[in-house]
C-alpha cells in the first residue's frame, strides 16, 4: 500500500465511524496532534474515538498531495448539520501512519 493510499484509507475508515478499521493502519507508537487532543500511542487516540465515536459521513476528498513519507490531505467531511473543512498530515513509515496533525475550524464542533 502506497502512503496515498493509506491516507486515503484513514479518512475512509474514519467518516465511516470504523475505528477497528484503523487499527492495522496505524503504529502503535503513533503521534497525533489536534486541536483538541494530543496522543503519544494508538490506543490512547483509539481509546478517546471509542469513547466518543464519529458517525458514519460522507466525505469529499479536495486534495491529496505526497511527498516522500508524508501525504497532506483536505477532504470536506460532510456530517448532517453541515460540513467540516478537514487539512490532515500524515508521516507514513513501513506502511503505517506514525502521525497525524489535524488541523480544522473548530467553532461549533465543540459544543456538537
Amino acid at each position: 500500500m502506497t502512503n496515498r493510499d493509506l491516507a486515503y484509507s484513514f479518512i475512509e475508515r474514519f467518516c465511516a465511524g470504523d475505528l477497528e478499521g484503523l487499527v492495522p493502519l496505524l503504529a502503535e507508537d503513533l503521534q497525533f496532534r489536534g486541536p483538541f487532543h494530543i496522543f503519544e500511542s494508538r490506543e490512547g487516540y483509539l481509546s478517546c474515538l471509542r469513547d466518543d465515536p464519529p458517525a458514519s459521513n460522507q466525505f469529499q476528498i479536495l486534495s491529496i498531495t505526497e511527498c516522500e513519507d508524508h501525504v497532506a490531505a483536505f477532504f470536506e467531511y460532510q456530517k448532517p448539520d453541515g460540513s467540516v473543512t478537514i487539512a490532515q498530515l500524515f508521516k507514513c513509515v513501513d506502511e503505517k501512519i506514525t502521525e497525524i496533525l489535524l488541523v480544522f475550524d473548530g467553532r461549533g464542533v465543540a459544543s456538537n
